[in-house]
């Protein structure tokens, strides 16, 4: 639970999960370890948390809050809810923000594949 948020708030930034992690100090191999299910400890949290201005419970898995344009957004809303949300959104978009919406669901669904694939690994 912990990576795929990581990962997926490391998109919303555009950014890749190892510059991030660099940004705050921290080393690639600490970052592959998250990769391969590990957790980060206590004070590398609270960095991320602080960074992402997201809970460290959110971190977790614990909540399924996260801040998007500075509101509280449950993550457990219906699809109907999240696809309006984000055609708002896009509606407001220029070539720029386009791109990197085209970059970031491109990215998004690669993370997806990649969960699933080691879900199945796991479960063999």
């Amino acid at each position: 639970m912990f990576w795929k948020r990581f990962y997926n708030l490391c998109l919303q930034h555009g950014k890749r999960p190892n510059p991030i992690g660099k940004e705050i100090g921290l080393s690639s191999g600490i970052i592959s370890k998250w990769k391969n299910g590990g957790i980060p400890n206590g004070e590398t949290l609270m960095k991320l948390a602080n960074y992402f201005d997201v809970s460290v419970d959110y971190l977790l898995g614990l909540s399924p809050y996260v801040k998007i344009n500075g509101q509280l957004v449950s993550m457990e809303h219906s699809d109907i809810e999240l696809k309006a949300k984000i055609s708002e959104n896009i509606e407001l978009l220029n070539n720029e923000g386009l791109s990197k919406v085209a970059d970031y669901t491109r990215d998004l669904v690669a993370s997806h594949f990649y969960e699933s694939a080691q879900k199945t690994k796991e479960e063999v």
